[in-house]
Parts: structure tokens; C-alpha cells; sequence
């Protein structure tokens, strides 16, 4: 009975990962050597460019300790087949905290490093600051890329010359760099409050915005139909801040923001509002544990991992 629920090839990657005492996500196998693989995993626990509570570089760790992210199960709905992915965690990147810049460009070579074999990165943060670096890469391999941005703020904070980069200013420094395709770009369950010049630099720069209060009036049919409109067909980056979900479903993070988003309501649209889209990779940030002992935040953020995966088995199994 075992043998049927259980392949070998699944209790082999259990026994390699017990020996060498390394969790990964979805059970995947370990290992540093990228073969043919189509998606890789990879963490970044920094957290040296937040703005209010510290500890989302403990993210990566929350995450593939969660419940449900010891194996890639998916639901009733067997439309889609997970199995025709290959899939490996990488592990964390060697970040070095307190160093930004530096950081940054680990992580944009780690990032380009899995580009480069043809593999999708989803990269577990860590602030979001880490976006900016994985954008650079992006465009080095593809040049500009456009974004679908899942977050409660809009990261495109202006603090002048006296800081540059903070995890409130990725976007804004991702524009300045000409590294992001605005024109098709959108951001998704923006509720931050304050000033509206964020909204407003992101719109004159050619991005949609979607609120959170106009999401919650047009609905997910709707929201998808703008996030497809908006992307159209070209190459796109997907970036979820887990504060997009109410503290409800995710008090685990740095700033969290009522009036914000169901667990379900975040899996619908991405299920099928990015469904169809080229999607060159992922990441989810800013999941911190010391600020949520049930788990909760981790939890849900494997959920969401696995609709990433479910997204690029669709797109395999429509090309072949």
C-alpha cells in the first residue's frame, strides 16, 4: 500500500533529504546542479531593507516548514497535472545582511544563473526589496519584462538621496533603472493609504493600478479580465507581497493592512486571471514568522507557492 502512495522516486528524495537534514519546498530534491529542470526554488533571507518590523528573512525557513509544503498535492480539479514538471530547491542564497547593494547582486546572479539553464526561478523572500535584483536579472536575460504586482503598497516610495533602497522603493528604482516594462504592467490590492503620489508615479508611468477597495467592488472576473488586458502577450514577472491578504489570513508580516484579500480570493485570480500568460518567473515576500506562532501567514503563502507551479504545468502541458 506504501509502494502505491508513495513513488520511489519520492522516498528517495526523502532519504537523500534526511541524510543531509535539508528541507525543501514541496519535497523537492536538493541540489545545486540545475539538469533540464523547469522550475527552480530558491530563498533570500535578508531582511535588512524593511521599514517596520524585522524578521521576514526567516521567510524562506517559515515557508518550507509550513503544513503543506512537504509535497506538491493539488486539488479535485484534475485539469491540470503537476507531474509533468520537474522541479529542484536550490536551497538559500548566501546573502549577507546589512550589505545592500552587495545582496542585491548576489541575488541577481543567482537569479540569472537559473535563467541562463532555461528554468523558472520562484524566489522565497526576504523583503521585497529582493524584487529589484531579480528584475535586473530578468532584463538581462530578456530585457524589459512586464510585472503583475499582488501587494498592499505600491513600492514606489521616494525618500530622495538619503535612501535609495528600502523595500518600500523597488519598483520606483526598478523605473529609474529602465528595467521594468511599465506599458504592461499592473499592480493589484493597493490599500496603503497616505500620500497618492506612489498610485500616482506608477500611472504616469504607464502602469494600471487596481485598489483594494475598487478590487473588492469589480470583483476577481473582472480583475482578471484587466491583469490579461494589461500584460497582453509579453514576457511578465510575477511579485506577491503576502500583505496583499488581510492580517486575517497573513498577521506574519511587516505591515500589515486590514480590508485586504481571502486566501481563496488570491488563488482565484491568479489561477485564472495569470492563466495563459508568459510568465517568466515568481517570488512571494516578506512572510514573517516570529509574528504569527500558528503559522497561518506560512501556510498560506505555500498555497499560493502552489498555484505558481500549477500555472507552469498548464502553460507545459498546452506546448506540448
Amino acid at each position: 500500500m506504501f509502494d502505491k502512495i508513495i513513488s520511489e522516486e519520492t522516498r528517495s528524495n526523502i532519504a537523500k533529504r534526511r541524510e543531509n537534514n535539508i528541507k525543501t519546498l514541496f519535497g523537492l530534491p536538493y541540489k545545486q546542479d540545475i539538469d533540464g529542470e523547469d522550475f527552480v526554488v530558491l530563498g533570500v533571507p535578508y531582511d535588512t531593507s524593511v521599514t517596520n518590523r524585522t524578521g521576514c528573512r526567516f521567510g524562506p525557513r517559515a515557508i518550507r516548514n509550513a503544513y503543506g509544503a512537504g509535497r506538491l498535492s493539488y486539488e479535485q480539479d484534475n485539469s491540470y497535472k503537476v507531474a509533468n514538471l520537474k522541479g529542484m530547491d536550490m536551497g538559500d542564497i548566501g546573502v549577507v545582511l546589512g550589505y545592500v547593494e552587495e545582496t542585491m547582486e548576489l541575488i541577481r546572479e543567482s537569479v540569472r544563473k537559473v535563467l541562463d539553464t532555461g528554468a523558472v526561478p520562484i524566489v522565497l523572500g526576504g523583503d521585497h526589496l529582493i524584487a529589484y535584483a531579480e528584475l535586473k536579472a530578468y532584463s538581462e536575460k530578456y530585457g524589459k519584462v512586464a510585472m503583475v504586482h499582488f501587494d498592499t503598497h505600491e513600492d514606489t516610495w521616494d525618500y530622495g538621496d538619503r535612501i535609495k533602497y528600502n523595500h518600500g522603493t523597488p519598483f520606483r528604482n526598478a523605473i529609474e533603472d529602465d528595467i521594468l516594462d511599465t506599458e504592461y504592467s499592473i499592480q493589484v490590492g493597493i490599500r496603503s493609504g497616505g500620500d497618492t503620489y506612489r498610485i500616482k508615479y506608477a500611472q504616469d508611468h504607464g502602469m494600471k493600478v487596481i485598489t483594494a477597495r475598487e478590487l473588492h467592488k469589480i470583483g476577481i472576473k473582472e480583475t482578471c479580465r484587466r491583469i490579461k488586458e494589461q500584460v497582453g502577450d509579453a514576457k511578465v514577472f510575477i511579485t506577491f507581497d503576502i500583505d496583499f491578504l488581510d492580517p486575517v489570513y497573513a498577521p506574519g508580516t511587516g505591515t500589515p493592512m486590514p480590508g485586504g484579500f481571502s486566501t481563496y480570493e488570491a488563488c482565484e485570480i491568479i489561477r485564472n486571471g495569470l492563466a495563459g500568460l508568459d510568465i517568466v518567473g515568481f517570488d512571494l515576500v516578506e512572510v514573517m514568522e516570529n509574528y504569527d506562532p500558528a503559522g497561518i501567514t506560512a501556510i498560506n503563502a505555500v498555497a499560493i507557492l502552489k498555484q505558481f507551479v500549477i500555472l507552469l504545468s498548464k502553460k507545459k502541458a498546452e506546448q506540448e
